[in-house]
C-alpha cells in the first residue's frame, strides 16, 4: 500500500513541480536508496529485471531509486532529465502474464529510459504491448497486482494506470494524488482502450477489482492526501510534501494501532490482516528551470526521520550493503530502524520532542536547497555531505536516548507483533 502526489508550477509556491512517495512494504522489506550512474550499451546488450531477461536500450539515464532489496525496479525515483515517479499497486480484473514485466520494474525502465512524461507513457505502453506485466510482487507471498503509477517532469504530470496488457494516461493540470485503486475514467488523453466503438471507456469500472481493492482503503487515503494537497494549493513547498508523508490525520489521539484498515498516509504497521505494512522508505523530487534534485529518507518511518538532499551526478553517502529482510550489519536501513522501532514502542510520548528536533534541522536544510540545486558539482556534494552528517548525528543521540529505557510496548497485540517481526528479522530493537 502506497501513496503518491505531485503539485505542478502553478500550485506549488516557487514554480517547482514537486513529486512525493512513501513506499509502503511488508515491515521488514528492507528498502535501499541508491544512485545508478548514466551508461551506454553496446548492441545487442540485454537487462535482467526481477523476473525475466529483456533487450537493453543504447542508454540508460543517471537515476537516483528508493527500492526494495530483492527487486530490479524501485518504488519511487527520478532522473538527470528532472523526470520523477511513483508506482502503487492496483488491482485488476486481468490475468497475469507469468513472466511479464511487473509493476516495480515498469517505473526504473521508465526513469532509465524517458526524459518527459510523454516519453514515459511511451516506455510503458512499449512494455505491456510486447511482454503484458506479471510474476510474483511481494516479497513473503506470491501474488501479483498491476500498476499505477504518477510521473512528472520538468513542466507537467501524468497518471498511467495499468490492467494487465492494457492502461490508461491521464494529464495533471495542478494538484494530483493517487492510491492502490485506479482513479482514471473516461478522463484519459492516451489508452490501450484507443479506437474501440462506442462511448470512451471508463478504465475504472471496465478493470477494476472492487472487493480487493477497497481492503487496502485507498479511496480514504487518495482523499486524505489529495484534501491536503488542495487545502495547502498556490503555498506548496518541500515542507508540504514533507508534512504529507507523514500526515496520519487530524486527530490528537491518534495511535498507529487504530484502526482495522491502512487508512493513513503515513503508513504504520498494526496487528491486523491488512496492517502488515509500513511506509519503509520516501522521496521528495523537485524540479525547475532545468534543475533536479530529491530528499530521502533512507530509513523507514516518515515521523522518525529526517529528509536529506540526493543529486544525479553526485555520489550518495555510504549507505553500507544492500540490506535483506533480516538485520543486515552496517546497512543504513537497518541501522536506523532501531530508532523508529524504539519510536514506535513509545510513540506518544517520544513523537513530538523528536519532530521538533527534526524538522527545524529540516527546515534549516530546505531553505538551502534551491541555491544548491542551481550549483555545481562540487557544491552538491558538499552539501550532501554536510546534512547527512548532520542528520545522521541527530538521529544517533535520538538512538542513544531511547536504548537507555528498555524494550517494552504495552498494547499486548501490538507488543507480539513487533516481537514476531523482530523475531523473524533476527533484530533485536
Amino acid at each position: 500500500m502506497c501513496d503518491t502526489f505531485v503539485a505542478l508550477g502553478n500550485s506549488t509556491a516557487d514554480g517547482s513541480v514537486l513529486l512525493a512517495k512513501n513506499a509502503d512494504t511488508e515491515i521488514n522489506e528492507a528498502q535501499h536508496l541508491v544512485r545508478i550512474p548514466r551508461r551506454e550499451w553496446g548492441s545487442g546488450a540485454q537487462v535482467r529485471v526481477t523476473h525475466r531477461v529483456i533487450p537493453q536500450v543504447p542508454t540508460t539515464w543517471d537515476i537516483v531509486l528508493d527500492k526494495s532489496f530483492w527487486t530490479y525496479g524501485a518504488e519511487i525515483g527520478f532522473n538527470e532529465w528532472g523526470l520523477a515517479g511513483g508506482d502503487e499497486a492496483v488491482f485488476s480484473n486481468q490475468r497475469s502474464d507469468g513472466d511479464g514485466v511487473m509493476i516495480i520494474d515498469h517505473l526504473r525502465l521508465m526513469l532509465e529510459r524517458a526524459r518527459t512524461c510523454d516519453e514515459a507513457v511511451d516506455v510503458i505502453a512499449g512494455l505491456l504491448a510486447e511482454y503484458g506485466q506479471g510474476g510474483n510482487c511481494e516479497l513473503r507471498g506470491n501474488s501479483h497486482f498491476d500498476g499505477g503509477f504518477l510521473m512528472s517532469d520538468m513542466h507537467g504530470a501524468v497518471e498511467i494506470q495499468t490492467a494487465g496488457r492494457h492502461w490508461a494516461a491521464k494529464r495533471v493540470t495542478d494538484i494530483s494524488s493517487i492510491s492502490n485503486v485506479h482513479s482514471i475514467r473516461d478522463d484519459w488523453y492516451r489508452s490501450s482502450l484507443e479506437g474501440q466503438p462506442g462511448p470512451k471507456a471508463d478504465f475504472r469500472a471496465t478493470f477494476t477489482d472492487e472487493v480487493m481493492s477497497r481492503c487496502t482503503a485507498p479511496d480514504e487515503r487518495q482523499r486524505a492526501s489529495y484534501d491536503f494537497l488542495r487545502r495547502h494549493q498556490g503555498r506548496i513547498t518541500v515542507r508540504t510534501m514533507a508534512d504529507l508523508l507523514r500526515y496520519t490525520g487530524d486527530d490528537p489521539d491518534y495511535h498507529p494501532v487504530d484502526g482495522e484498515r491502512p487508512t493513513r498516509i503515513c503508513m504504520h504497521a498494526a496487528p491486523y490482516e491488512f496492517r502488515f505494512w509500513q511506509a519503509t522508505g520516501g522521496l521528495i523530487s523537485v524540479a525547475k528551470d532545468g534543475h533536479v534534485m530529491g530528499w530521502a529518507n533512507a530509513t523507514s518511518g516518515p515521523d522518525a526521520s529526517i529528509l536529506k538532499p540526493v543529486f544525479c551526478g553526485v555520489d550518495l553517502p555510504d549507505l553500507g550493503p544492500m540490506p535483506r529482510e533480516t538485520f543486515t550489519e552496517g546497512a543504513y536501513w537497518w541501522k536506523y530502524e532501531r530508532l523508529h522501532r524504539r519510536m514506535m514502542a513509545d510513540y506518544k510520548a517520544v513523537k513530538p520532542d523528536l519532530r521538533a528536533e527534526f524538522d527545524a534541522m529540516e527546515d534549516r536544510f530546505f531553505a538551502e536547497g534551491p541555491r544548491v540545486m542551481k550549483g555545481s558539482v562540487a557544491e552538491k556534494q558538499a552539501f550532501v555531505t554536510e546534512c547527512w552528517r548532520l542528520a545522521d548525528e541527530a538521529a544517533d543521540r535520538w538512538l542513544a536516548r531511547l536504548e537507555r529505557k528498555p524494550w517494552r510496548v504495552d498494547h499486548p497485540q501490538y507488543a507480539a507483533m513487533w516481537d514476531r517481526f523482530n523475531a523473524a528479522a533476527a533484530f533485536v530493537p
